[in-house]
Parts: C-alpha cells; sequence; structure tokens
C-alpha cells in the first residue's frame, strides 16, 4: 500500500488541525490514471488511461480493460482485478 497526501471527494486537500494528512492512496492513484490523457505528466508521458476518450469510442469490454491493465502496470499495480461485469460504466478495479 502506498502513503500519499490525501484528497477529498472534490479533490482538494484534506487538512487535519492545520496539517496534511497522509494516508493510503492507492485508490486515488487509481483514480488519477483513469482521469489522466497520456502525455499529461509530463515526468511520466505515458501514463495515462484517458476514460473520456473511451465514451464514444467503439470498444470491447475486453480491450477495454487490456487498456487499462497496462496504464495501471505503468504505476506499478500488476495484480489489479479489472471487473466490468456490470457494463465499463461500473467499473470496478481491486488492487
Amino acid at each position: 500500500m502506498r502513503q500519499d497526501i490525501l484528497r477529498d471527494e472534490s479533490g482538494d486537500l484534506v487538512c487535519i488541525d492545520g496539517d496534511l494528512s497522509i494516508g493510503q492512496s492507492d485508490q486515488q492513484h487509481v483514480e488519477d490514471i483513469i482521469d489522466l490523457q497520456p502525455g499529461e505528466l509530463k515526468e511520466f508521458p505515458f501514463v495515462g488511461f484517458g476514460a473520456i476518450n473511451y465514451i464514444k469510442k467503439t470498444i470491447t469490454a475486453d480491450e477495454f480493460k487490456r487498456d487499462l491493465k497496462i496504464q495501471l502496470n505503468y504505476d506499478g499495480y500488476t495484480d489489479a482485478t479489472i471487473d466490468t461485469s456490470n457494463g465499463i460504466e461500473n467499473l470496478n478495479i481491486e488492487i
């Protein structure tokens, strides 16, 4: 499990008693990968799934899972389980 500065649901930093809160951040990292476009992180230009690009794209669930698994591997999540049994809109990822 990775530790990082935590953000709340709206993306704001979590502060407790005036200090930034640090905690388990794997879920935040996965959400960032899903939202980011490839090339958006200058330090890691290949990282970024760009989920918005898949909205109008004709793609199978297997292709979607393969592309997402590749992106998660870039960040070190090699054993991620991606469940699209309820549709791509109800994506479930276990790390």
